[in-house]
């Protein structure tokens, strides 16, 4: 994580490696008690939006907006770029800035501490994981082993799913069993055709591919943006299935072309 003062802004940038990485640090802000929530259990992810936030030296909350850019598939392919939170504060608090930053770069990793497991805590997952509020929830499903990845496949959230596909752990059986599931959104949909695009291994899959096209839950430009990248036999499989109209005439148009 980089932290930089950017004073003609009128901001602080936080540069962040992933959003598993992001995740971590908005938990870490909640629980130093500096960003401030009407729902503190809850987790304001992607991390954008009015919020307030409490600077060690001041008595009472600053109004902060915080602004979101994430690096493109390109960049990711060629391991450039960073997601980039642009933290800006109302133009009379400009003084404050310096503190401002100050506080976004040193917060206490709370997220560490309480994710340290000994042999005993791997034994019992399923019990921990039960114990957990939903924003530790959030967090470990960034860093989950196998046991504790299925455990939270069986719960029907979609903000779960979307930060188990963030996991670099995460295998590809488990992402295709992710985009058959009915409780993803399009979030969690958009997240894996992004990785598929950035994956070569998942690209490959067939199965992945032609599973998060057929969800119902995949917004249809995204669904179509798929079509492209199957082969004859997944395309007309898509076509026979039950979708809507846009997705199987897209699929015909493709095939047609195919045959030409």
């Amino acid at each position: 994580m980089k932290v930089a003062l950017e004073r003609a802004e009128n901001r602080v940038v936080v540069a962040l490696d992933t959003e598993a990485e992001e995740a971590c640090y908005v938990y870490d802000l909640l629980q130093s008690g500096r960003l401030q929530t009407d729902r503190p259990d809850t987790m304001p992810l992607p991390f954008r939006g009015q919020f307030l936030f409490k600077l060690p030296e001041r008595g009472r909350p600053i109004e902060i907006q915080v602004g979101r850019l994430e690096p493109t598939a390109t960049q990711k392919l060629a391991g450039e770029g960073a997601l980039r939170l642009l933290v800006a504060v109302p133009g009379q608090m400009a003084e404050l800035l310096p503190e401002l930053e100050a506080a976004l770069r040193d917060v206490p990793p709370a997220s560490e501490e309480e994710f340290k497991m000994d042999e005993a805590d791997r034994l019992d997952e399923f019990s921990r994981i039960r114990k957990m509020t939903f924003p530790q929830r959030v967090i470990y499903a960034t860093r989950a082993g196998q046991t504790g990845r299925t455990a939270l496949m069986q719960q029907p959230s979609s903000m779960l799913l979307l930060y188990l596909v963030k996991n670099p752990l995460i295998t590809l059986p488990e992402v295709v069993a992710i985009a058959k599931l009915p409780s993803i959104d399009a979030l969690v949909a958009e997240q894996v055709v992004r990785a598929i695009r950035t994956n070569p291994q998942w690209a490959m899959s067939e199965e992945l591919k032609v599973s998060i096209a057929l969800n119902v839950k995949t917004p249809g430009g995204t669904a179509i943006s798929m079509l492209r990248h199957l082969n004859t036999k997944s395309l007309r499989r898509v076509a026979k299935a039950d979708v809507n109209s846009s997705l199987k005439n897209a699929c015909m148009k493709i095939l047609m072309e195919r045959k030409d």
